[in-house]
């Protein structure tokens, strides 16, 4: 062989295979690891350094927050040296702005850490705003103003107050916002024309104040413009609703503004029946829908919700009136139905075809009707939950599990308020389940003598069983990777004495987790 050859053929096998790959792929390896992990590899050679100080950025958020003993404005001016020195770029900056008492030069300090160059890369940027730092609104607006980059802007208070930061001389407009996430902030103006997304959290009725400008201006819009929303979650915290302007007229002006709404999430004191009208004849192009507390006089109100040709995921946690669900499972593209405390009205169900995920809460009285329905039209259902009623009795929950393997395409099922795991002995073996989740109602503190065994004869084909007694902080658990829970101890008593079991505990993110040995 030439010795040509040979030292090439030397170098290229002294070459890491991993020098080859392309940054986009690299960067898909480091979303896999955590922070400890990727420090270690940019320390392996001058590439994974590289490599890390340009990925580091899109990942994590550069924090600039008040520290004790360290003078606001003095910490604010170290980082904006460190900006201008540093080779990455950040894209994510969140900021804690506050007024210094007896110091002037916080707007000069401000000045330098928001100079514009260093802001034309921000893709994310989160303020925590103090009551006394209402001197710089007018600067934080033409900050934001000159954010071409700029998709999502999360503007919050630093204090617990019971109505929001009236910042009336805070201007929001970017021509590249994306997602706004206002919590107890109130800004002056918002003209973001390319705003998609709205996350507005309050201790005050945010429908009745924004409405107020449409009824006042002809259904214009001089102060917040949201017409062009797709997205809406309201979140509405200790609202009394004592203000005399509060007058329901104004939140109709205000859902029959919002034409292009796709995903709507109410979690406000209550829908009444005049506004949940205007929910469903204007917001007709509506695939998300979600309401806190339905307060409806006619039950039959909820036919208007045929206008919703689109609507695929449904979610009611309170209703003041029982529903007749028949006129909901009518909707042609609904695949998800939610549904807390309320009273079913399961008669003259049809053959539903469109859903798939039911989530149910069901009382005494109608456990016939439901395991009926179940047996019957909702027999499609491929992911079904069960919160069950405090008052139900074991009997009663033993005839609700029996009627399970009437379900032939059921694959996932989720038991909420579960007291005692002795009770599924009484759950027929479900072969087509792929994976069981069960809440409990209190922390683990007895030993339980249901085995690891006895799930694995119940769910002999399922691939995830996950245990727990913390309650889950959202209702879409589906679409989470994985379900986290917090007591370790629990699954102490489930693991198998033999190391031959299918079972095993595994752990993730420092948390535990149950998982079917494949």
């Amino acid at each position: 062989m030439p010795k040509e050859q040979a030292g090439t053929m030397v170098s290229s096998s002294s070459e890491c295979p991993i020098h080859r790959l392309p940054p986009e792929l690299v960067f898909k390896i480091f979303d896999y690891l955590d922070l400890a992990s990727l420090k270690s590899v940019s320390l392996t050679c001058h590439r994974s350094e590289q490599l890390f100080a340009e990925y580091c950025p899109r990942r994590c958020i550069l924090c600039i927050a008040k520290r004790p003993h360290v003078p606001i404005v003095e910490h604010l001016k170290k980082a904006a040296k460190m900006l201008l020195r540093t080779k990455r770029t950040y894209r994510s900056l969140q900021l804690h702005v506050a007024k210094p008492r007896g110091n002037k030069n916080m707007q000069a300090a401000l000045g330098q850490l928001l100079e514009p160059r260093l802001l034309q890369q921000l893709v994310v940027l989160k303020l925590d705003l103090a009551p006394d730092s209402l001197t710089f609104a007018a600067q934080l607006s033409d900050a934001v103003a000159h954010m071409d980059r700029l998709q999502e802007l999360t503007i919050r208070s630093t204090v617990d107050c019971f109505s929001p930061l009236q910042f009336s001389e805070l201007r929001l407009a970017n021509r590249s916002l994306h997602k706004l996430v206002l919590g107890h902030v109130w800004p002056g103006v918002i003209d973001c024309p390319n705003l998609r997304l709205l996350e507005a959290t309050a201790s005050l009725d945010v429908e009745t104040i924004v409405g107020k400008q449409y009824a006042q201006h002809g259904g214009r819009e001089p102060h917040w413009k949201l017409n062009q929303l797709e997205e809406l979650v309201i979140v509405e915290e200790l609202c009394m609703a004592l203000d005399m302007e509060n007058r329901p007229g104004y939140k109709v002006h205000f859902f029959r503004q919002l034409t292009q709404l796709k995903r709507l999430h109410c979690n406000t004191g209550y829908i009444s029946e005049r506004i949940f009208q205007a929910i469903g004849e204007s917001c007709v192009l509506l695939e998300d829908l979600s309401i806190a507390n339905l307060h409806l006089v006619d039950p039959s109100s909820l036919r208007v919700l045929a206008n919703l040709t689109r609507l695929r995921q449904l979610a009611i946690s309170h209703s003041f009136k029982p529903i007749p669900l028949a006129t909901i499972v009518c909707l042609p593209s609904l695949e998800r139905l939610l549904l807390g405390r309320v009273v079913i009205d399961w008669q003259k169900l049809p053959n539903v075809q469109s859903l798939q995920w039911l989530k149910i809460k069901p009382y005494a009285e109608g456990v016939r009707q439901l395991c009926d329905a179940l047996a019957g039209p909702l027999k499609q259902l491929h992911c079904l939950w069960i919160d069950f009623c405090y008052a139900m009795d074991t009997p009663t929950r033993e005839e609700i599990l029996a009627v399970l393997p009437t379900l032939p395409a059921l694959q996932t099922l989720v038991l909420q308020n579960v007291y005692q795991l002795q009770f599924l002995k009484a759950m027929p073996p479900l072969a087509g389940l792929t994976r069981l989740v069960l809440f409990t109602a209190y922390e683990f503190e007895e030993d339980y003598t249901i085995t690891a065994e006895v799930l694995a004869q119940l769910v002999p084909n399922a691939r995830r069983v996950e245990i727990g007694s913390s309650k889950p902080l959202h209702d879409n658990v589906f679409t989470q990777p994985f379900q986290f829970f917090k007591s370790r101890t629990a699954f102490g008593y489930l693991l198998p004495t033999d190391h031959h079991s299918k079972w095993e505990l595994r752990q993730y993110n420092h948390r535990y987790i149950l998982f079917l040995r494949a």
